[in-house]
């Protein structure tokens, strides 16, 4: 059980690393909106650095809020259900976020790799420029990684409040 404490706890220390990504998201927006209305010279790399940190954000935070069990729900019904099912259908739900992300991982994996071979660019801007990519697909596959893992400690309690 100490693993998969630890699972948590590595989440959540992330998550609070993370959250420093608001401030730097802020930087960077008030600087592009700066040099666009003051300087009259858009910087489209701000952009870019804006919403890779806000992808990166709620991505990589992704797992600390399954933990927190932060994530939208909508219980219409499942509040009206006995103890017993509710807690089967936890259960279930978790069960289907782990095959799910077990899935992302054995797609993306390869992906993100064969991004990181070619060194891979958005040239979306053409020669102008050309920013890597290729790590922020690893950011996706280690998220996923991190939610998948999430899983495991949450699946446990689960099972053992459903005997």
């Amino acid at each position: 059980m100490k693993n998969l404490d630890l699972i948590s706890k590595i989440n959540s220390k992330l998550s609070f690393f993370i959250m420093y990504f608001t401030l730097a998201i802020t930087i960077v927006v008030v600087y592009e909106v700066a040099t666009r209305y003051f300087l009259r010279m858009a910087d489209s790399r701000a952009i870019f650095v804006s919403v890779w940190l806000y992808g990166m954000l709620f991505a990589l935070g992704g797992a600390y809020t399954l933990k927190e069990g932060g994530h939208v729900s909508v219980d219409i019904l499942y509040r009206k259900m006995p103890d017993n099912f509710k807690k089967f259908l936890d259960v279930l739900d978790i069960g289907i976020v782990m095959i799910s992300g077990i899935v992302l991982i054995l797609v993306g994996a390869p992906i993100a790799w064969r991004s990181f071979v070619i060194r891979e660019v958005d040239s979306s801007l053409g020669i102008v420029f050309a920013p890597p990519i290729w790590w922020y697909k690893w950011v996706a596959l280690i998220s996923v990684v991190l939610i998948t893992l999430q899983t495991v400690p949450m699946l446990m309690e689960k099972i053992k409040q459903w005997r």
